[in-house]
């Protein structure tokens, strides 16, 4: 019996000196150490996929080469599988030189929950990112939808998305205000409005480009229908371009937001530069109309200043010829709101450019 109890403590001892050298060597506190208990790296196994082996505590990482050989049509459901019990970290490849972002939105899908990017680069990736977690009080964290623990559900295969309400999105672009330029001559902008989500719900369509009026450019009425059948993950996005001189497309402004956070009616779009940052008193003036497969219990926004109710401000008629009878108040309420602090409804913040 003291044998056992000297072997042991020669044991624990050893096991001592072994972490402390360990501690000199990669100048790790072991302190520190002993508190990282809730997941260990481990290289990713496919074989132990909805198996027994298969344990919570395990996370890998991927670089997106590796990454996209699961989140596909072939693999893409087997890769929820493994998500729904591990954890995955998906980050840019090293070839990256130029610090560009691979599309997130697969990743999303197929259940990654640590889906990096660069965040020094202002691009489209970085833009979806950062209206999704604008959701949850901007807190850093979104729960995935129930449709994710689904086992039937395959994120590549619109005929197993159940659960989810089917939308339909009809949009109108009335005008614009105070688009900031690209160069110094005149801006003759038309607006870019995508859908961008699954495979099977990305879209976009566009307007005529306004012929030299970056100030308060007005379009005729029409209206752009869209069908989201996975709303859950997907977003709607506004793009500003400008038309050059050799009719090239240079980026102006954009907003962008989830699909499930929208509401109807007349809408003040504030717009964003590339990097997400507001810019003063530009905007868009909308009027959208959502149709919904069925009502669904979940946290819903108000991405847009409301302006349908706004009283007439003014009996002026500013494009009212170009926007087919809507009131001028509406217009006029247009040129002025988007500017002015909202109260984020829910949070009790101020909403940053009436985002909220």
């Amino acid at each position: 019996m003291d044998n056992k109890i000297r072997e042991v403590a020669m044991t624990s001892e050893a096991k001592l000196e072994e972490g402390k050298l360990m501690e000199r060597k990669k100048k790790i506190a072991l302190e520190l150490s002993d508190l990282v208990i809730y997941c260990r790296p481990v290289p990713f196994d496919e074989e132990k996929i909805g198996t027994e082996r298969a344990c919570f505590r395990d996370m890998s990482s991927f670089p997106e080469t590796k990454a996209e050989k699961y989140v596909n049509k072939i693999k893409g459901k087997k890769f929820l599988q493994y998500n729904r019990l591990q954890l995955s970290r998906i980050y840019p490849r090293g070839q990256r030189l130029d610090s560009s972002n691979y599309d997130p939105l697969p990743m999303w899908l197929c259940g990654s929950q640590l889906v990096a990017l660069n965040f020094q680069t202002p691009d489209k990736p970085m833009q979806m990112n950062q209206a999704l977690f604008m959701l949850n009080g901007r807190s850093g964290y979104v729960l995935q939808p129930p449709i994710m623990r689904d086992d039937t559900f395959d994120p590549f295969d619109r005929n197993t998305v159940r659960g989810i309400e089917e939308v339909t999105l009809v949009i109108e672009v009335l005008g614009s205000r105070h688009l900031p330029k690209h160069g110094r001559g005149i801006v003759c902008p038309l607006i870019e409005i995508e859908v961008c989500g699954a495979e099977y719900d990305s879209v976009k369509q566009k307007t005529d480009s306004a012929a030299d009026n970056g100030l308060n450019p007005t379009w005729p009425r029409k209206a752009f229908q869209f069908s989201v059948c996975n709303s859950a993950f997907a977003f709607l996005r506004f793009v500003v371009y400008e038309i050059d001189m050799f009719n090239d497309q240079n980026f102006l402004a954009q907003a962008t937001f989830p699909i499930h956070s929208l509401k109807t009616g007349y809408r003040s779009v504030p717009l964003k530069n590339s990097y997400n940052e507001d810019l003063e008193l530009a905007a868009l003036l909308v009027h959208m109309d959502i149709i919904r497969g069925r009502n669904e219990n979940g946290e819903i926004l108000g991405p847009f200043l409301a302006v349908a109710s706004a009283p007439t401000l003014a009996s002026g008629h500013v494009g009212q010829e170009r926007l087919g009878g809507i009131e001028p108040g509406v217009f006029k309420f247009h040129q002025h709101v988007a500017s002015a602090p909202v109260t984020c409804p829910g949070h009790g913040l101020q909403g940053e450019g009436g985002l909220l």
